[in-house]
């Protein structure tokens, strides 16, 4: 038996997305239907994109855009913002402690990320990443320990009949 369901995520500057979700293709119709789970082109909102993991498990995780820029991000704070050194210059560095306490801002910024199994795998690449690039710039400096990303734990979903939120809605105005 087919299984529709339509799912409402949080605004994004006064835009609401829906979702509407099939178990089964449906017949043709104006809706525009794709596979969220499709791996050149999976479904994407806001910085997360619909990930499938090695185990089968459906999860969401940093979009490739994101992790790369978080990538860069790390690189540049631990290596410094020099540019290319003239010939015979060292490049610019950032003294270790100042590259440590950058590390750990953006550290803390991804802690406070959503805590799915495919973001927290993520946030735990970036880190590894982070000290392999520590290692190399500042071999002789302790690299910086991440934080531990919290689960989210499982919560139970919440439905409401559509009358019940308009209703909601026209009381709040």
């Amino acid at each position: 038996m087919p299984a529709i369901q339509q799912v409402i995520l949080p605004p994004t500057q006064g835009n609401v997305t829906l979702l509407l979700m099939s178990n089964v293709v449906p017949e043709p119709s104006r809706e525009q239907w794709r596979l969220a789970l499709d791996p050149d082109e999976p479904l994407r909102w806001r910085n997360y994109e619909l990930y499938r993991s090695p185990e089968n498990a459906i999860t969401w995780r940093l979009s490739e855009q994101v992790r790369a820029h978080y990538r860069m991000r790390i690189t540049r704070s631990i290596t410094g913002r020099g540019g290319r050194p003239k010939p015979g210059e060292r490049p610019y560095q950032f003294p270790p402690e100042t590259a440590r306490q950058q590390v750990l801002q953006l550290a803390a910024h991804l802690s406070h990320y959503p805590g799915f199994s495919g973001v927290r795998e993520d946030v735990y690449t970036l880190a590894q990443h982070s000290t392999k690039v520590w290692r190399n710039t500042h071999p002789h400096e302790p690299f910086p320990v991440w934080p531990k990303m919290p689960y989210l734990r499982f919560g139970k979903y919440r439905t409401a009949p559509l009358d019940d939120l308009l209703e909601e809605n026209h009381d709040e105005k």
